[in-house]
């Protein structure tokens, strides 16, 4: 994990210059006050709740990843795998999370295997969200065109993943192609047929069936979290205004969406009533416990392992070397 330290350390540095700007634009003890307000109980639960998202969503993982490889890896292990990935959350798009497929090489799992599998939680995931924030398309006019068109590209993708004279189409131009051009072309080719086995039918409904369930995990948390701050926002708005943050954030492609999802985030809150002290603190503690609990799991996680000499470097010169 070494050579990922400096973009960690410069995600770690923005955010918290970002955050500390925030409590100073707005009332900087208001907004403090309003975070100790979420006490010990409070925090258990909200972080218990993002919890449950990261452990749904790594069953749907190791169910879509099986699918693929038909490879059983230990449960405890590969949930630790799962968990490494987290520590590079903050990367554009998460695309850092990918590092996952080093620590499951060794097990026999190709890399093309690790990626469609990735390729497809962020595709159902930006679908999930999309429905979260459906009634923000209602509730802010603002937001209405961006959830709408998003919804809309991303419907549009589904067949194409699916369309075999696609998938002719980029192989007839591979063949026509310079050597390195071909090559990445026939690996664009496995991932798509890869990803059109996890987006039929069953795995396809319940993936976005878990992805639901688990990212409304987290809403309800920010809900709740509202509640404790004395704000009486319902359960629909803030669902809609989680998700509609979230999904600014994903397709800013900014590190972990940081500073767009807290800004709209922020921004939302206000426009329904609550004061701009409590709506720094609400972003800011949401936030914390999602998206930054996330990163501080992948880092202590990455740091057991590699206390056990399982590092992702040595896991790739591992396989290299024939090892299994």
């Amino acid at each position: 994990m070494g050579r990922f330290q400096k973009p960690i350390l410069l995600s770690v540095i923005l955010a918290i210059g970002l955050y500390l700007g925030a409590m100073f634009l707005g009332d900087f003890r208001e907004t403090q006050a309003a975070i100790k307000q979420v006490g010990f109980s409070g925090w258990s639960i909200i972080l218990g709740l993002s919890l449950v998202n990261y452990v749904l969503r790594f069953w749907r993982w190791e169910w879509y990843l099986f699918k693929l490889s038909q490879v059983h890896i230990p449960k405890f292990r590969h949930l630790l795998y799962y968990f490494c990935g987290f520590a590079l959350s903050t990367t554009p798009g998460k695309a850092g999370e990918t590092i996952r497929s080093l620590y499951l090489k060794p097990h026999g799992i190709g890399y093309s295997k690790t990626i469609s599998t990735f390729f497809v939680e962020r595709f159902q995931d930006l679908l999930t969200i999309v429905l979260m924030s459906g009634a923000a398309a209602i509730l802010f006019d603002g937001y209405r065109v961006v959830i709408i068109i998003t919804g809309i590209l991303a419907l549009c993708c589904l067949p194409l993943l699916h369309n075999r004279k696609v998938i002719k189409v980029i192989l007839n131009f591979a063949d026509r192609s310079p050597e390195k051009v071909s090559a990445l072309l026939k690996q664009l080719v496995e991932l798509l047929n890869s990803s059109a086995v996890l987006l039929k039918n069953r795995e396809l409904l319940g993936g976005i069936l878990l992805g639901l369930v688990a990212w409304l995990a987290e809403a309800v948390g920010f809900w709740y979290l509202l509640l404790l701050l004395g704000q009486d926002v319902n359960l629909l708005a803030a669902v809609s205004i989680y998700g509609v943050a979230v999904l600014i954030g994903a397709i800013s492609f900014l590190p972990g969406g940081l500073g767009s999802t807290e800004a709209v985030m922020g921004l939302l809150l206000i426009s329904i009533g609550v004061p701009q002290p409590v709506a720094i603190a609400a972003t800011l503690i949401c936030r914390i416990a999602t998206l930054w609990f996330a990163v501080f799991i992948g880092l202590i996680t990455a740091g057991s392992l590699a206390v056990l000499g399982v590092t992702p470097i040595a896991n790739s010169e591992f396989s290299e070397k024939g090892g299994k």
